[in-house]
């Protein structure tokens, strides 16, 4: 069951966060842009292991891991955060409204969900 939806931004830079408890780790599935996709996922059992499987030509583990990083600094437990979020011929501009959408996603979770 998912524990947490958070929606930041409109239309084509709409990023979510959704967040699943699975027994004592945590799932993150942060989708959004024009297209939901799977673009990486990201592990992290302590600070100092982090692995991250990348889908070719994508960049979305440059999310994923920063997401992996905040989160786990809070929570301190197992965490998986599958990325995806697209938009076709994004300029620095638009990708920079996307980093900032999905970290604002972050940061009301992180505020708003109890440990």
């Amino acid at each position: 069951m998912c524990l947490t939806m958070i929606c930041v931004g409109e239309g084509r830079y709409s990023v979510r966060l959704e967040s699943y408890n699975i027994g004592k780790d945590m799932l993150i599935v942060m989708t959004g842009g024009e297209e939901d996709h799977i673009g990486s996922a990201t592990l992290i059992e302590t600070k100092s292991y982090l692995q991250t499987m990348i889908k070719k030509g994508h960049k979305d583990h440059i999310v994923s891991e920063k997401i992996a990083n905040i989160i786990y600094d809070t929570i301190k437990k197992d965490l998986l955060v599958v990325c995806g979020i697209h938009i076709d011929d994004a300029n620095k501009e638009e990708i920079d409204i996307l980093v900032h959408n999905a970290q604002r996603c972050v940061d009301i979770f992180l505020k708003e969900t109890k440990w």
